[in-house]
């Protein structure tokens, strides 16, 4: 399993949300898990919270996404590429470090909390999330697993002429918390949680935090098997 993730959050404009879709599933995440270094990709959309897509790609580390494969990719963009990205919206793109993973397997639905931390870095939110809350949510019916994701700055800022295309600047979260579950309903029920309603509140933010919960819809692996 690797340690590190690049997460993207994003809309889209309606009119390009079925090329959107298309450029998905035949084409976008497949294009990218064949750069070494990139393991595996999901992709969900949003059942409640904001903005309609979610997509991580989990990373043997972050520099692999300042690597010359990637750059070739990400400075070359296929025509489709070209043509969807002007149409995102609302963007946030973090790469990670993985500094907590609890649980195992996957689920269908993802709660995904995004954190602007006044400084950066909060350590006992960290440790709390961590050591308490995290290990009591993956106990509850549904929850399979976890992760706490912390922000590499430099990884997440590199350029290229992909993220020109976009027609705004990304956001990056400094912390992110990582839930999967076997149903949304399952993750909207923890995300009123008192406990880290509590937490989040106290923490110290540049903005509120970012909740949403999200349904997977597809996926792509570097090591999938090939046709037969």
């Amino acid at each position: 399993m690797s340690k590190c993730t690049l997460a993207v959050w994003s809309g889209i404009d309606a009119e390009a949300e079925d090329d959107y879709n298309a450029w998905y599933d035949r084409e976008h995440m497949f294009e990218r898990v064949s750069v070494p270094g990139i393991r595996r990709a999901r992709h969900y959309r949003t059942v409640s919270g904001a903005p309609k897509f979610f997509t991580y790609f989990e990373l043997d580390e972050p520099a692999v996404v300042s690597s010359g494969v990637y750059f070739a990719q990400t400075n070359n963009p296929s025509p489709w590429t070209q043509r969807i990205l002007p149409h995102f919206r609302d963007v946030n793109r973090t790469a990670s470090h993985v500094i907590r993973r609890i649980g195992q397997g996957f689920g269908a639905a993802a709660m995904t909390v995004r954190l602007s931390l006044v400084g950066g870095r909060d350590d006992a939110l960290e440790t709390w999330l961590a050591e308490q809350w995290l290990p009591e949510a993956i106990t509850r019916p549904g929850v399979i697993a976890g992760q706490i994701w912390r922000a590499d700055i430099d990884a997440s800022s590199q350029p290229g002429q992909d993220r020109d295309l976009r027609p705004e600047e990304d956001a990056i979260s400094d912390l992110t918390i990582f839930v999967e579950a076997t149903d949304p309903g399952r993750l909207e029920e923890l995300a009123l949680e008192r406990h880290l309603s509590e937490a989040l509140a106290d923490a110290e933010t540049r903005s509120p935090p970012q909740i949403a919960v999200h349904q997977l819809l597809n996926g792509a692996e570097s090591d999938e098997a090939s046709e037969i």
